[in-house]
């Protein structure tokens, strides 16, 4: 049999395997092969990378206004996401090279009220289109739906980002990233967790961890200042909405883990 014949029949008479490579199927992911941990300031550069390569480019809020990525404001705000806040990575083990790979990343700050006025201040005095509407728009967000009053808070924690690689998308990755965030605000005895859903695929995770949604808008309808529309959204991303999840103080915590006898 010629040798282009025999690999033929090889391939026609090889049984299946569960990571063949299809049009309409992804290749293996394995949700065991992932871990979450808390970043430290060795992560940074990592984290940085990160978001200039899957989160900026995905984020229909920075595409509506078509921020490029070297936008001061971008830097700003990834400076801050890099080196501050309670950051949680997910990384992905490879199993042939038994190698790590970053493949989402979530972070969190405490939001005051003051800190609205805050960026609004900071929009009448940034001359860049993009940037001031973009910090109009994160503030409208949070002025109408309002939670400090509506619960009666100090303040609240504040989940800024939450994205994923493209290639573990809708594969649990991001779900686990905030469980393990929302985990955390109840264990140090936060009263509230936010998450603004800039996008359809953050409104499912927050849905799948049991947020409650608090209020929504259609991209459609936000204008700036002289009346025009800011955003020209691509479907599925039509809506921005703000999810919350309230832990109650008079639930009981569970007790921690006792070390074994010896």
């Amino acid at each position: 049999m010629p040798p282009l014949a025999s690999s033929m029949a090889v391939a026609r008479f090889r049984p299946p395997s569960p990571c063949d490579v299809t049009p309409d199927k992804k290749p293996c992911f394995d949700m065991t092969n992932v871990r979450v941990e808390r970043a430290n300031q060795c992560h940074s550069n990592m984290i940085r990378l990160f978001l200039y390569t899957h989160c900026w480019p995905r984020e229909p809020s920075v595409v509506g206004l078509w921020m490029s990525s070297d936008s001061p404001y971008l830097d700003i705000l990834t400076d801050k996401y890099s080196n501050s806040g309670d950051r949680f990575l997910a990384f992905e083990q490879l199993d042939r090279t038994r190698e790590s790979r970053l493949i989402g990343v979530c972070v969190a700050n405490k939001l005051f009220p003051w800190m609205v006025a805050e960026l609004e201040e900071w929009a009448n005095f940034t001359y860049c289109k993009p940037d001031r509407t973009r910090m109009y728009f994160i503030a409208h967000c949070i002025k109408n739906a309002d939670l400090i009053r509506k619960y009666n808070l100090e303040y609240i924690y504040d989940v800024e980002v939450l994205c994923t690689d493209a290639s573990v998308a809708a594969r649990g990755v991001g779900t686990r990233l905030l469980d393990v965030t929302l985990a955390h605000a109840d264990d140090l005895g936060y009263p509230l967790a936010q998450v603004i859903a800039v996008s359809h695929y953050a409104a499912k995770i927050c849905e799948k961890c049991g947020m409650k949604r608090e209020w929504s808008m259609d991209y459609d309808d936000y204008v700036d200042r002289t009346g025009h529309q800011v955003f020209f959204p691509r479907r599925p991303h039509l809506s921005v909405a703000v999810y919350s999840k309230f832990f109650d103080p008079t639930k009981p915590k569970p007790l921690p883990c006792k070390p074994p006898y010896l």
